[in-house]
């Protein structure tokens, strides 16, 4: 029989290839969880490498915008971070990232570090829809993927030329870099705290079931605008 480590490692990469959403959609498939995302941390380049879905993409955003939430905290101690329950305790301890997670529908969130090597190159968070803990099987497997993950993202890297990251990991950079232009521009012009301007920037992508990215690409080529607390294309009012 196949241990565990290869038994995961297998289902991964078979689900990775028929995955919409790439190693984040093979993570729902393999773990059983309502979402995922994973992150780059500890370098240069530090953002979101995939996300299973738009819901992820704000929560895994936050976490870089405010520096809270159990991401940060798995990649601080290195050591996993379980919120089976979004209660009191937890709101006190991440009080804007549970209050997004309880709005998007969120009930549980759980981070593994991804560490190879005696280095935490970035993290893994899953989601639940519904509170409670995940199960012994689906823990055990969610330490086998990180693991699977950490030397897949290393291994990666080490092929990329000096100083660049690697395909399949650069999006991060271009992720990062653009939404942190379009929050610094919607900043600027609404004279509201780089929070703030996220924060409106995911509404508008969330009301009208966009993408992130996308509405980050519009603002920046000036293709949308935030005017007070209204995105509009330009040209619907005077420039």
């Amino acid at each position: 029989m196949l241990d565990r480590m290869t038994r995961v490692a297998v289902a991964f990469a078979r689900a990775a290839t028929t995955s919409d959403a790439r190693w984040c959609g093979a993570c729902v498939d393999v773990l059983k969880v309502s979402g995922a995302g994973i992150t780059l941390m500890g370098g240069d380049h530090d953002g979101l490498v995939c996300v299973s879905n738009e819901r992820m993409a704000a929560l895994e955003e936050l976490q870089f915008t405010t520096g809270e939430g159990p991401c940060r905290d798995a990649f601080a101690f290195g050591m996993p971070v379980a919120a089976p329950v979004l209660d009191a305790g937890a709101s006190a301890r991440w009080p804007a990232f549970v209050d997004l997670a309880s709005v998007t529908g969120i009930g549980a969130v759980f981070a593994y570090p991804l560490r190879a090597r005696r280095s935490v190159v970035g993290v893994l968070t899953l989601y639940g829809d519904a509170s409670g803990t995940l199960t012994p099987d689906q823990h055990e497997d969610s330490l086998a993927v990180s693991a699977v993950l950490a030397e897949t993202m290393i291994s990666l890297q080490a092929a990329a030329p000096h100083g660049d990251l690697a395909a399949g990991l650069d999006d991060a950079a271009a992720y990062r870099a653009q939404v942190h232009q379009a929050t610094g521009m919607v900043s600027i012009r609404l004279r509201v705290s780089a929070f703030d301007a996220l924060v409106r920037i995911r509404a508008y992508a969330f009301a009208n079931n966009l993408s992130i990215e996308a509405v980050a690409a519009d603002i920046v080529a000036r293709r949308l605008r935030l005017v007070d607390d209204r995105i509009q294309p330009l040209g619907e009012e005077g420039s």
